[in-house]
This record gives structure tokens, C-alpha cells and sequence, in this order.
């Protein structure tokens, strides 16, 4: 296992991904030959959207759109260059990764020093926006209505593709090192022990139900299903249930809470979660680690003059969280700093495990 954030994938994600849609397509096909059209029918559109909600809501954009330009293929958005098209706001806009849990006015608190130390070195005023749905606040921030914003590790390649957010900085430790893993985690009195217990039925004879917590969510599901079915040959539908919390709060609640079996979640929001008291230690236990991964990144948007886009990037790298918010928020990672981010080369792993649910995708749209 490499601690490398941009080190090659350990799972064999174009092979499992593609293996992965008819399996779940399997799951359905129990139909007899004489069934009417319409039950037949029925379950066809049940096998087709089952196939699709494994396989994400929305197909994550694999390359730079054409509307923009890479001269030297760092595969971000170059700044336009006519300085007619730089953008320079008299408001910025601000936001953190978009998440349906916590408190909005508690979220803004927690970033009200970083806004402010943006706002003193930019000379204009700096708002904090929250947003609850990823894909309202990618379509701000595509539109120009965000500049700075943080995505989450499965969103920046799109974010990067389809809207020119250009990573700059996570949160890391002093050393300047900085990922997380993906776990899997129970309630700590499960007797799933291991993943592959994942797969055999609960004491009553029912699967197991494995819950991720969105579609488009790296740690949170894609992740987590490609090593469940390329190292212990589990495959969703056919092996266990599964559904979404659509969050990494709720999941880790609900394992807490014993309200859910497994779950997969990332490892610094858990850590975060304990060490600020919101689930007790002893009632979570962790049956899997994986790789590291970047975490989600904060960055800016391509167009904004570069004055503006230098003193975001000074402000964000030489901000310390020690004596902060931020300080808390991030304590229970141990992150003390935002470190720098190459995107070609720390994103690769991220990018190869979308490349393979978008050729699972197309395979599946091919054989509809």
C-alpha cells in the first residue's frame, strides 16, 4: 500500500468496473421467458437504473472541455489570454466543500478568518456561501457566480474538466504531507469482522447491506466497491444490499448508531467526527484501509486576473490553522496547514477510477 496520494491504484479498476454492470444486471435477471411485455419491461428499466445508480448519477467529464485551453499540459485551464476575459469581481465568493450536514452559520464561523484575511489582501470584500448539493454549487462556480471553492476528492476532476477549477491547496500537516484513506467501518459489536464477511448473510439469513453515501463520492462508494469486488469477489445486488446516506456524517452516525451495518467513509472526516465528540471512539470499529487519496481541494477559478489568483494562493498556503477555527475543525487529522497540490500527478488514481466507470457506462449504454 502506497501512502503516495498520486500513486498508481492497488485495484484492478478497469477490469472489476466492467465486470461490475452485469453483475448488478444479474441481480435482476431471475425473469422467465413467458412473462408478459409489461412485467418484462418493468424489469428492464429496474436492471437499467439499478445499473446506473451503481454506476453514478452523472457521468464525470474525462477530459478538459473544448472550451478551454492546456498549452502545457498540466491538464488545467489555461488563463484566457485576452485580458478582457480575466475575471475580477468586485465581491469574491467563497465556499467549502458542499455537504447536507452541519450547521450553516457554524460552517460560516469556522472560515470567518480565512474570508477575512482573503478580503485584507484583496482589498475587497470576501463572502462565504454554503452550499448542501454538490452539483448546485459546481454549477455556481461553472457560471462565475463562485471563485473560490473546495470540491471533494471523487468532484475535482470534474470540477476541473467542465467548470476550469484549478486545485491549489488541502489540508495537510506540518511536514507537508496530507491524504486520507478510505474505510470501511461497523458498529464496534459487529460480527463483520473483515470485508469479506461483507458478503455472507447475517445470522437471520438476510445480505448485508453496505451503505455508501453518494454516487459520485470516491471514498464514500466508488472506492469501496471496486476493492469489495476485486479483492474479496463481492459484487453489489448479488453478494449484499446496498443504498446511500448521501453523506459521511450520516454514515458514520448511522454506524454509531448501529442504524447501518457497513459503511465506507473517508478517514479524516471520521477522525474529525471523534475527535470533536460527535460519535464515541468504542462504538465505531474500522475493518479495512486503503490507499491514500487527496483530500477534497480548495482552489479558484481559471479566469480570475492574476493578481487576484496569486493572492488567494499567498493567503491560502501561508494560512496556519493553529489559533483558529480551523484549528478545530481539522485537529482530529492532525492538519495544521493547506500544502500545495500538483493535480496532474496527485489526482491520478482518482481520474483512473473514473476513466472506468465511464467505460462501464458506455458498455452498458451499448448493450441497452
Amino acid at each position: 500500500m502506497s501512502d503516495h496520494p498520486g500513486s498508481s491504484p492497488t485495484f484492478s479498476l478497469m477490469r472489476v468496473l466492467v465486470l461490475a454492470v452485469p453483475l448488478v444486471i444479474a441481480g435482476y435477471a431471475g425473469a422467465n421467458w413467458y412473462k408478459g411485455d409489461v412485467q418484462r419491461n418493468a424489469e428492464d428499466d429496474l436492471q437499467r437504473t439499478m445499473a446506473k445508480r451503481m454506476l453514478g448519477s452523472q457521468e464525470a467529464q474525462l477530459k478538459l472541455s473544448d472550451r478551454y485551453a492546456d498549452t502545457d499540459g498540466d491538464l488545467l485551464a489555461d488563463r484566457p489570454e485576452d485580458e478582457s476575459e480575466w475575471l475580477d469581481p468586485e465581491e469574491i465568493v467563497f465556499s467549502y466543500v458542499a455537504t447536507s450536514a452541519g450547521d450553516a452559520a457554524e460552517e460560516e464561523a469556522t472560515w470567518q478568518e480565512v474570508t477575512a484575511a482573503l478580503s485584507e489582501k484583496l482589498g475587497k470584500p470576501v463572502k462565504y456561501q454554503r452550499f448542501s448539493d454538490p452539483g448546485e454549487q459546481l454549477r455556481a462556480f461553472r457560471s462565475g457566480e463562485l471563485h473560490i471553492a473546495a470540491f471533494g476528492t471523487g468532484e475535482v476532476p470534474t470540477a476541473v474538466n467542465s467548470a476550469g477549477f484549478i486545485p491549489l491547496c488541502v489540508p495537510g500537516k506540518q511536514d507537508g504531507s496530507y491524504g486520507y484513506t478510505m474505510q470501511i467501518i461497523v458498529p464496534a459489536d459487529s460480527d463483520i469482522k473483515d470485508p469479506a464477511d461483507i458478503g455472507k448473510p447475517a445470522a437471520e439469513g438476510k445480505k448485508r447491506r453496505m451503505t455508501f453515501t453518494r454516487p459520485n463520492s470516491n471514498s464514500g462508494y466508488k472506492a469501496a466497491m471496486v476493492m469489495l469486488l476485486d479483492e474479496h469477489g463481492l459484487a453489489p445486488e448479488r453478494d449484499y444490499n446496498w443504498g446511500f446516506s448521501f453523506g459521511h456524517e450520516k454514515s458514520i452516525q448511522g454506524i454509531a448508531n448501529k442504524e447501518f451495518e457497513a459503511a465506507s467513509v473517508a478517514s479524516d472526516i471520521l477522525q474529525r467526527m471523534i475527535a470533536a465528540g460527535d460519535v464515541p471512539d468504542n462504538a465505531i470499529e474500522s475493518i479495512y484501509k486503503s490507499e491514500r487519496f487527496p483530500k477534497g481541494a480548495l482552489g479558484y477559478a481559471y479566469n480570475l486576473a492574476p493578481a487576484i489568483a496569486d493572492a488567494i494562493r499567498q493567503v491560502l498556503i501561508d494560512y496556519e490553522f493553529v489559533g483558529t477555527p480551523l484549528e478545530e475543525e481539522f485537529g482530529g487529522s492532525d492538519d495544521t496547514k493547506f500544502v500545495a497540490v500538483d493535480y496532474k500527478q496527485d489526482w491520478e488514481n482518482v481520474r483512473g477510477i473514473d476513466a472506468a466507470v465511464a467505460k462501464a457506462r458506455a458498455e452498458l449504454a451499448e448493450a441497452n
